[in-house]
């Protein structure tokens, strides 16, 4: 390490003591200390010497790579989030494969006075940690590619496929075609960074050319697979993201077959030393190691809500359920689909969300009073790990080459990061923080959007899900790699690595009940199906995009068969008649009301107005649908296809700790005022619906649930339903822009029922 007067605080909030940076335990509390090294942007940087400290904080290690010595410590606060760190906060949701900005630091006036911005890649084990310091990155894929499984390399170029789509949204697919920006973290693609596109016409075809330079270097089993996938996306045959990864689900269905999986799973949930009772729960019980040589395997953990005649009901209630419903997906004939897996679990999770908000509704439960839980649930199946994830609870996947959170949490400050106004650790300082957009029970299934993560399980590895007991104060980054990685090498087991982190939560953070669940997945080969090639599916036709639901009377009536006769030849006759008829009615109406247009004003006044109102001359141009969105105007109804936030009040920049609500994507809005800021113009909205909604309660200090990912592109595979209206707030014209917003005909209003606001708790 670099002789420097700098020293390595302990993130240990109840300690924070400098220790020489070549400790790896805090010297006065033993506490593992956290090695958090970061890749620095800024021309500031150039001034600055290998050995220097920036900001008296971070150490420069290498010209492009910082240690922060305080990693407690929230960074300098950001005055305003530049253009090119946007997409970074937007996509924080795909952080497994993505660096998120840590922050910014202020160089001194004698190196410039620059911003230097920080972006941080995960948390790795000391050895790897240590190899970055000195600017060793991960391997690029084209590099790691000729030396890993065919599995492996499938998998690989899965993630990719995934993550066109939203990569595409944010202006910045041309990342996944550059090579020198494709890290292999194991069984992780890694992005380095974001690379803004230079064209808005970049194609698959394009990611077809760059798959095209590996068919060389690929597997026997799996070369002449690719090499007809990449001639079908340079050709154009796969134009859509959605069927590229169905190709590749086929293909990592068939080769997960050549390797066999076994598990260990082991729970253990504790009340803790500060509370009376206990409001978490899990699957399996509590304290037994369940031992499985197939799949499917299942742990749930769930965090109630509500005190001790809510929250614990609400827990137990939710596993109870869930279990149930996982079930059904052990009796299939054949292996379920990932589709049916995914449409499985979701519904499984509302299900679990309606038997507890009916008990609300039946005990007569409002506002702070209903129960609710969050969850966790993992559920290994065939070759993949399905997470399903709703609240704040957390799972993390441990390989050798680091421990990844593979969840977001469903609270404010995560919330804000992918809206794009705040980074995480400035979102934290925020009195609501940590408040929860979403858990089980609080309202109908509407509102709810469980979160559906997939991984592909080609190595052995540790998921670890836990309530936020263990993973509050950063104590599962602390303690994974002394306490969880040993598991891997064979030398702890996981009932004893499981009962060394319900202690740990219990000394270190002793706030909360605790729950763990560990599942450890080992993979091994089998011999007689190494050799097999991969065929290539029949392509399939992409999956549509997902609607609003129709309402219930319509559906039905649009099911029911149409009933008549078979015309006759004076049938057909009389209806020649009566069209010809129509025509000359219609001709008539046409001539009568041009003229009357030209010889009465008023009418060519009232029609002026009309015009004004609905069709404005000049429209504005919507650069994520690409439609034209003309200005909008009180009375009139909108829809967004993307998630959005509604304020309370129209805010200026500095005002962000006025945190409003969310609504879904495909909600219908209402116009109801306008009011100027400044530059800037403000609409008031009204969430309404053209149907009768459930009853369903808010959150506590909460919102809406947070905006959906890709289901066929993101490491989110997430299904939505849009919620019904019972949201007023408002949102700055030019934000709208950015939610592929469509207004609809002025007919609809007459069909778009507002709904007062819910009180809120």
């Amino acid at each position: 390490m670099h002789e420097t007067a700098l020293m390595l605080h302990c993130s240990n909030p109840g300690c924070q003591a400098a220790n020489p940076l070549k400790n790896q335990f805090c010297q006065e509390c033993s506490t593992p200390l956290i090695s958090c090294y970061l890749r620095a942007v800024g021309e500031s940087l150039n001034n600055y010497r290998v050995g220097e400290a920036i900001a008296d904080r971070y150490l420069l290690t290498h010209p492009q790579i910082v240690l922060d010595t305080q990693p407690s410590l929230p960074p300098t606060p950001t005055e305003e989030i530049p253009k090119f760190l946007l997409p970074y906060l937007r996509l924080s949701p795909y952080r497994l494969h993505l660096p998120q900005v840590y922050g910014r630091a202020i160089a001194s006036e004698e190196k410039g006075g620059g911003e230097i911005w920080l972006l941080e890649y995960g948390t790795f084990p000391h050895r790897i940690a240590q190899q970055f310091s000195e600017g060793k990155f991960f391997p690029t894929l084209s590099r790691a590619w000729p030396q890993v499984s065919p599995l492996r390399q499938l998998n690989w170029l899965w993630q990719m496929a995934r993550l066109w789509q939203p990569l595409q949204k944010e202006g910045v697919a041309s990342s996944l075609l550059n090579p020198s920006l494709l890290k292999a973290n194991g069984p992780i693609v890694l992005l380095r960074e974001l690379q803004a596109d230079e064209s808005e016409q970049i194609s698959l075809s394009a990611l077809g050319k760059l798959w095209s330079s590996w068919v060389t270097q690929t597997s026997s089993v799996l070369q002449p697979f690719l090499q007809q996938v990449c001639q079908q996306l340079v050709a154009g045959q796969v134009a859509q993201p959605e069927q590229l990864v169905a190709v590749l689900d086929r293909a990592l269905q068939e080769r997960g077959r050549s390797q066999a999986r076994s598990y260990q799973i082991y729970t253990q949930t504790d009340t803790g030393p500060n509370r009376e009772h206990n409001e978490d729960a899990c699957y399996p019980s509590s304290g037994q190691v369940v031992r499985q040589d197939t799949s499917p395997a299942l742990a749930i953990v769930c965090d109630g809500i509500g005190g001790h005649e809510g929250g614990e009901i609400a827990s137990h209630l939710a596993i109870e359920t869930l279990q149930q419903g996982v079930e059904q997906l052990s009796f299939r004939a054949q292996p379920a689909s990932p589709a049916q897996t995914l449409q499985t679990l979701e519904l499984s999770a509302c299900q679990a969300n309606d038997e507890i908000a009916n008990r609300n509704d039946r005990e007569q439960r409002q506002e702070r009073q209903r129960m609710g839980t969050t969850l966790v649930m993992a559920l290994a199946q065939a070759h993949e790990m399905y997470a399903t994830h709703v609240g704040d609870s957390r799972i993390y996947w441990v390989t050798r080459s680091g421990c990844h959170q593979i969840t977001l949490d469903d609270d404010v400050a995560s919330r804000e990061v992918r809206m794009g106004y705040a980074l995480y650790r400035e979102a934290l300082q925020y009195p609501s923080a940590g408040a929860l957009v979403q858990a089980l029970g609080m309202g109908a299934s509407a509102r709810l959007r469980p979160t559906i993560n997939r991984a592909i399980l080609d190595e052995d590895c540790v998921f670890l899900l836990c309530s936020d007991g263990l993973s509050d104060r950063d104590r599962v980054e602390q303690y994974w790699e002394s306490e969880i990685l040993p598991i891997l090498a064979g030398k702890t087991t996981v009932a004893t690595a499981g009962k060394r982190l319900v202690e740990i939560a219990n000394t270190r953070n002793g706030h909360d009940n605790v729950t763990v669940a560990l599942i450890y997945c080992q993979v091994k080969p089998i011999a007689q199906q190494q050799e097999q090639a991969i065929s290539l599916p029949k392509l399939e036709p992409p999956t549509p995009k997902p609607v609003a639901p129709v309402p219930a009377r319509t559906a039905q009536a649009s099911a029911e068969p149409t009933q008549g006769v078979a015309p006759s030849q004076g049938r057909s006759r009389f209806s020649g008649r009566f069209f010809l008829a129509l025509t000359i009615l219609l001709g008539l109406g046409l001539a009568l009301g041009l003229l009357s247009y030209w010889l009465f004003p008023e009418v060519r006044s009232r029609l002026g107005q009309f015009q004004e109102t609905a069709e404005p001359d000049s429209p504005n141009e919507n650069p994520q649908s690409g439609l034209p969105l003309p200005p909008l105007a009180v009375g009139n109804i909108i829809q967004v296809q993307e998630p959005m936030q509604l304020f309370p009040k129209p805010s200026t920049n500095s005002d962000r700790e006025a945190i409003g609500e969310e609504v879904a994507a495909n909600s219908i809005l209402k116009v109801l005022k306008t009011q100027s800021m400044g530059e800037e113009l403000w609409l008031e909205l009204q969430v309404c619906t053209p149907v009768a909604s459930d009853r369903a309660q808010p959150l506590p200090s909460a919102s809406l649930p947070p905006p959906p990912t890709s289901p066929q592109t993101s490491p989110v595979e997430e299904t939505s339903k849009p919620p019904t209206g019972l949201l007023l707030g408002w949102v700055r014209a030019s934000d709208l822009a950015l939610h592929s917003v469509e207004r609809l005909p002025l007919s609809t209003s007459g069909s778009c029922r507002t709904v007062p606001p819910s009180p809120q708790g």
